[in-house]
């Protein structure tokens, strides 16, 4: 109760304050619970995970740029001296390459597709041993024949640097359009049956390339190997993705002429797969 007085009279009212209650927390569901779960440490989709990939990756790529900058452009003693690049700028110029290529495969997955946009859209261990043995031997080429055979890679003309360069940026900007084009219909792993949301996609750089990621990774592996210098990787590359890419091809349009028939069929002959020899008959 409270009193007032007003012009000198007494008079009792009911108090103005108003009891608040604190809002009471969402009872947990069990939907509710198993999405924290999935988002959890050591879950596919854990954000501590795909924080630390992506913090990491940064962290390569952009030590690698700096470090590739500092060895093509040492300091002079001498400005008088036109010190040559250190041919070891060859390296972190690889690995800047690799750490944008699989950053950039999650993010596209997770800007086109966010359903499959887990750790393993990284790509980093999903493609199987032999893959990261193939990087980690051009890096070792790389090295070796710039610090044992360093007038080697000073032979590599200017002109085979640039078209590797080249081949990077085509590479990594069609398989990276072509993700972002394809959207929802875009997966890692070849589906093998026919989901109710896949539809042909045919627009955009698909309307030029049927297999535009394909097209992308190949030259864009391919461009890494020019640029860098190296020979026998260079040739290792090309004779193992050719094969890997013409099996893949393969069974993936055996799949897709079974998914969409006569719609894929007529795709098929007015678009091309950019890979010499790839996409001809289907066995």
């Amino acid at each position: 109760m409270a009193a007032s007085r007003d012009n000198g009279t007494s008079t009792n009212s009911h108090s103005d304050i108003v009891e608040q209650k604190m809002p009471q927390p969402i009872p947990p569901t069990s939907a509710v619970d198993a999405y924290i779960r999935e988002l959890s440490p050591g879950q596919p989709r854990s954000l501590a995970g795909i924080a630390l990939r992506a913090f990491l990756l940064g962290v390569a790529c952009t030590g690698s740029v700096v470090l590739c900058v500092y060895l093509v452009f040492p300091r002079r003693q001498f400005p008088a001296y036109q010190a040559p690049p250190n041919p070891l700028w060859r390296a972190p110029f690889f690995l800047a390459c690799l750490s944008l290529f699989h950053f950039l495969e999650f993010y596209t997955t997770a800007l086109a597709n966010t359903r499959f946009a887990t750790i393993s859209a990284f790509l980093l261990s999903q493609n199987g041993m032999a893959y990261n043995i193939a990087h980690l031997t051009a890096l070792t080429e790389c090295i070796l024949t710039s610090i044992c055979f360093p007038s080697w890679q000073r032979r590599n003309p200017a002109s085979s640097l640039k078209a590797g360069i080249a081949l990077v940026i085509l590479g990594q900007a069609v398989r990276s359009a072509a993700m972002l084009t394809a959207g929802a219909n875009f997966n890692h792993t070849i589906q093998t049956r026919r989901a109710a949301t896949h539809t042909l996609v045919t627009g955009g750089i698909y309307s030029v390339l049927r297999h535009p990621s394909y097209f992308g990774f190949f030259w864009w592996a391919i461009g890494t190997q020019i640029a860098i210098g190296n020979t026998a990787c260079l040739a290792g590359y090309v004779a193992v993705l050719w094969m890997f890419f013409r099996n893949r091809v393969r069974k993936e349009e055996v799949l897709l002429l079974d998914f969409f028939g006569q719609d894929y069929a007529q795709y098929r002959k007015r678009s091309w797969v950019g890979i010499p020899l790839v996409g001809g008959q289907i066995i």
